[in-house]
């Protein structure tokens, strides 16, 4: 499972709160470590069998509601969710990235 860092908890915290309709979900749609844009996020509706809900948070046990997202979680699917295994996902300037990943074959 992914863990992620506080900026990336107060990005995916803000998107939340400031522009998902009721009903909808932030959903990890790709995750590339070999090229190609870094991440996909999308706003669904629709959950699908394969679909897993992943807690935001970044694995301290001194972090702050907002650093929780309070209470957000992403929804990403099993395929995507192996490939997240380890990763810890950063925000910055340019988006979101990996700030640390296990090795990967590119």
């Amino acid at each position: 499972m992914p863990t992620f860092t506080s900026a990336a908890c107060s990005e995916i915290g803000r998107f939340h709160r400031e522009e998902l309709c009721s009903g909808e979900f932030i959903r990890i749609a790709r995750a590339y470590q070999c090229g190609g844009p870094r991440f996909q996020l999308t706003v669904d509706d629709v959950m699908t069998g394969l679909d897993r809900i992943v807690p935001v948070a970044n694995g301290s046990a001194e972090q702050t509601q907002a650093e929780l997202g309070d209470g957000v979680t992403v929804v990403i699917d099993e395929v995507c969710l192996q490939l997240l295994e380890g990763v810890l996902v950063d925000f910055g300037e340019n988006g979101f990235m990996f700030a640390e990943a296990p090795p990967s074959a590119c």
